[in-house]
């Protein structure tokens, strides 16, 4: 006997819904010890700057009025007389707090920028501020585990993987919730049927209310779990395509990378010479990782909220001075840029950050209640077996 195409298209609504309660039921539980960690984590973190301010592990420094900053050469040159046994690797221009400057010192044959240790000055005086070792700090041992677990790049990569199962716990849960939304006023809490099923209503409550949230989190947590493999594909491809645009002489002399022809400034120089709507915002020496043996690089931001998070590559030769190549960072790189800010609600000042608390902490209750409604669940499954088995 056939079977009509009502009938069929009732079962096949019928697989799809159960397929999709399995895959929320065991993509949520999978990921629940982890993703409960990683909400705490996440919570303290988006307020890490505050914390690391209020801790003293961040030097305060009060703005000198309408005082022009010293040239970063002036800088960097008091940092080599602070520490003549170091190299100057990186200087980071703090948009937020330009009355101090953060330049990375680091060994004399130290090649990766992760060698270099910040070392905070008065941006107007040049007076040295101290220095500390973030992944020492508080903050800094939360943001390794919430980053990779102290795991390096293969806890990063574990990271994205729970991120991406809470994805799917997401995505399947709506699928499962829409049949209850048609039925019940949304919002509805039904009392005194219950805990579990109050239990429930909340848990479908809370879960609707933070989906958007969750769903930008979780996006943007997969995004930056695969940073580390984006950054090496570029590193990999046009960064060493710009660093060829100057060819090195075949009687070049080794640079000695504490006394370079060039100055940052000069460097500064040439990338706004290219780039006159950006300010410099990071800037990387030669000799490094993220450069090249000749050519400083520097990371141009934009001037408005909207592009400050985005960036153009300048390379400057770092004998001649002259502008090699500058180019926008590649659309992938920017989507992982923008996803840290949007991850840890790094965007809209205080209100949106306790939202993002706020969604931290709910977020945190479901995902607790939901592991306490499998439970509930299978408890009183193996009650009822219990119970029939001894009749």
């Amino acid at each position: 006997m056939s079977t009509s195409p009502a009938t069929s298209a009732v079962r096949s609504k019928g697989r799809f819904f159960r397929a999709n309660l399995w895959l929320h039921r065991w993509a949520s539980l999978v990921a629940t010890p982890f993703f409960l960690v990683l909400c705490i984590t996440g919570a303290i973190l988006i307020f890490h700057e505050e914390i690391d301010e209020a801790l003293g592990y961040v030097p305060a420094v009060e703005r000198a009025g309408n005082a022009a900053p010293k040239p970063l050469a002036d800088i960097v040159a008091a940092a080599q007389k602070q520490l003549p046994e170091l190299r100057p690797i990186s200087v980071f221009v703090d948009i937020e707090h330009p009355e101090r400057t953060v330049v990375g010192m680091a060994p004399l044959t130290a090649t990766k920028l992760e060698e270099g240790k910040p070392y905070f000055y008065n941006s107007y005086s040049g007076e040295p501020l101290g220095t500390t070792d973030f992944e020492k700090t508080p903050t800094g041992f939360i943001l390794e585990l919430h980053a990779n677990w102290f795991a390096g790049f293969f806890g990063q990569l574990f990271g994205g993987l729970i991120a991406l199962l809470v994805l799917i716990s997401l995505i399947s849960g709506v699928v499962v919730y829409a049949p209850y939304v048609r039925k019940l006023l949304f919002g509805m809490i039904r009392r005194g049927r219950g805990t579990r099923l109050v239990q429930l209503d909340l848990h479908n409550f809370i879960g609707a209310v933070v989906l958007g949230w969750a769903l930008v989190v979780t996006i943007t947590g997969v995004a930056l779990a695969l940073g580390g493999v984006a950054l090496a594909i570029w590193q990999s491809t046009e960064l060493k395509e710009m660093a060829t645009k100057t060819p090195v002489a075949a009687d070049a002399t080794p640079l000695v990378l504490t006394a370079l022809p060039v100055t940052i400034d000069q460097a500064v120089t040439a990338a706004q010479a290219a780039l006159p709507d950006k300010r410099p915002y990071f800037l990387i020496w030669p000799g490094t990782d993220f450069s090249s043996p000749r050519h400083y690089m520097i990371l141009m931001s934009g001037t408005q909220p909207y592009d400050e998070r985005l960036f153009d590559v300048a390379l400057v030769d770092a004998v001649s001075g002259q502008l090699a190549d500058a180019r926008p960072l590649p659309l992938y790189l920017k989507a992982i840029l923008i996803s840290e800010p949007l991850h840890f609600g790094d965007y809209g000042g205080l209100p949106l950050k306790l939202l993002w608390v706020a969604s931290s902490l709910l977020t945190l209750f479901i995902t607790g209640n939901g592991a306490w409604l499998w439970w509930a669940r299978r408890r009183r499954a193996v009650a009822r077996t219990a119970t029939a088995v001894t009749r």
